[in-house]
């Protein structure tokens, strides 16, 4: 059974082959090193920092990726220019 390894900081995972208990056992023998696990999705190694690591859980099958959600896009707009007490300038004629 696949396993999801969730880090910490900014919604990161991955999915890898080896079953959780695989997992427990590489965290455990790495002694606080980076070891290396399989990606699921391409196959290719990828080389876990076990200091990075939140937690990991079984993988759900068929699970949809979760991704972070959208931030809506600011809309900035230009605010008038104004004196100390809050009156707006005039502009100066041009010549």
């Amino acid at each position: 059974m696949p396993t999801d390894i969730h880090f910490a900081g900014e919604n990161v995972r991955i999915t890898v082959i080896e079953d959780p208990g695989e997992v427990a056992e590489a965290f455990t023998s790495a002694h606080g090193d980076p070891f290396r696990l399989i990606r699921q999705a391409s196959g290719s190694e990828v080389y876990v920092n076990p200091a990075l690591v939140a937690f990991w859980s079984a993988s759900e099958p068929n699970r949809e990726p979760e991704h972070p959600p959208e931030t809506p896009q600011t809309t900035a707009k230009r605010q008038a220019v104004t004196d100390i007490w809050g009156n707006p300038l005039r502009k100066k004629p041009r010549r």
